[in-house]
């Protein structure tokens, strides 16, 4: 796997209220982070776009979050915003699944929330729109 590293521009705010961390990475891409004071919450806005095509690559945009959470491979995502699915990292429970492809094979679609859990602690992630994620060990 490749990691790209980038130079970027950051802004830390302190208030009575919140908390917040602006970063910039270029001219297309940034993302604010913000905690409001005595909250267990963290609300992430990205903002990208529009992507430039003059360089005739192709990009994907991702943002990762990781975690020690001990889940055993299993996350929840919910169903068109209808019920919650119970996936698991490398399995599909309605048939024999062989990985060829450990990155692509483990994308799901997001309508609105996933969430990942053991016994202590869980990282839920509420969406603004439809999103899709992508379940993977490094």
């Amino acid at each position: 796997m490749t990691r790209a590293f980038f130079e970027f521009f950051s802004t830390c705010t302190s208030t009575n209220l919140v908390q917040s961390a602006l970063i910039v990475f270029n001219d297309w891409t940034s993302q604010e982070i913000k905690i409001l004071n005595n909250s267990r919450f963290a609300e992430i806005d990205w903002i990208v776009g529009p992507i430039p095509i003059d360089d005739q690559l192709g990009k994907e945009i991702v943002i990762r979050y990781d975690t020690d959470i001990a889940s055993n491979s299993y996350f929840y995502t919910d169903a068109n915003g209808r019920e919650m699915v119970q996936r698991k990292r490398d399995y599909r429970f309605s048939y024999n699944y062989t990985v060829y492809e450990n990155v692509s094979g483990n994308y799901c679609p997001i309508p609105s929330r996933i969430w990942i859990n053991d016994t202590q602690r869980q990282l839920t992630i509420l969406t603004g729109e439809y999103t899709d994620m992508q379940s993977n060990t490094i």
